[in-house]
């Protein structure tokens, strides 16, 4: 069975997530949109090698920093890995805070994939010519603030219609599927973190990422600016922000505010044991 550890970044879930794994005999799914890329350990404080050494883990170190890679490449990655067959028959632990990685899996997104043909095609296509095509083909126009790039990607979704697909179907707990981790001294555990990734050469790990792609360079910490640390705070707080904001919409998740260890991890324990 697939179950979820989520929380804020700076919780702490991802070392609770490998206690609960050990002591569970559970390999542990990574579901954070960066960990993705090999050579961000720091930038991403993916587990240490002795960590990874005792659990299986997936999800982690499978791009290149010169890739750009999104939720589709993500769920094609776990349909590669078997992972939604694997939940039938072991039990895993997802860990991480990309809210959209965590809802795609539990709710099974319905994806459209893209084109390279269609869209460099449609990119030479002005906007007034774009919304000519819409009429031409009997396309409807979305009713919504139009640019570009929506009517581009509006067509492509049209054209590609009978191309979608739903992620399969995983076997999750039918009430609470998890844990969302609110830590109420998050603002703090961050600027520790922080410093501790400065501390440990994170600078050093960024210089030597070659053409980081445009998804690598959205990541907290990529930029090397005078006030290097303040901003990685200043960032990391406001993710943190977003993260309580999306993850309270998420009924199959138990909501924790504690600094208690111990209580979210009794907390995950009711729900792996039911």
């Amino acid at each position: 069975m697939l179950y979820f550890l989520t929380g804020i970044t700076a919780s702490g879930k991802s070392d609770l997530a490998h206690r609960i794994a050990i002591e569970n005999n559970m390999s542990i799914l990574s579901v954070d949109s960066m960990a993705v890329y090999k050579g961000l350990d720091l930038l991403t404080a993916k587990p240490s090698d002795v960590m990874q050494a005792q659990v299986k883990y997936y999800g982690l170190d499978i791009a290149d920093c010169d890739q750009n890679f999104s939720i589709i490449d993500y769920l094609n990655y776990l349909i590669d890995q078997n992972i939604p067959e694997k939940s039938f028959n072991e039990d895993i632990l997802a860990v991480g805070g990309s809210g959209l990685y965590v809802k795609a899996i539990i709710d099974r997104y319905e994806f459209k994939p893209t084109d390279p043909t269609i869209r460099s095609e449609l990119e030479q296509l002005n906007f007034d010519q774009l919304i000519k095509f819409h009429e031409l083909n009997e396309i409807p126009i979305p009713d919504i603030e139009l640019n570009k790039r929506r009517l581009m990607r509006n067509i492509e979704s049209f054209m590609l219609e009978e191309s979608k697909y739903v992620f399969p179907e995983v076997n999750i707990p039918k009430d609470k599927v998890g844990v969302f981790w609110n830590h109420p001294n998050h603002k703090n555990n961050i600027e520790i973190r922080t410093k501790n990734m400065i501390d440990n050469g994170l600078v050093e790990e960024i210089n030597k990422i070659n053409n980081p792609s445009k998804t690598v360079l959205q990541a907290i910490g990529m930029n090397l600016s005078d006030n290097f640390e303040e901003n990685i705070n200043i960032k990391t707080k406001r993710l943190a922000k977003k993260q309580i904001t999306w993850f309270k919409k998420e009924p199959k998740l138990h909501m924790i505010e504690t600094d208690d260890e111990d209580l979210v991890y009794n907390s995950m324990m009711e729900i792996i044991n039911v």
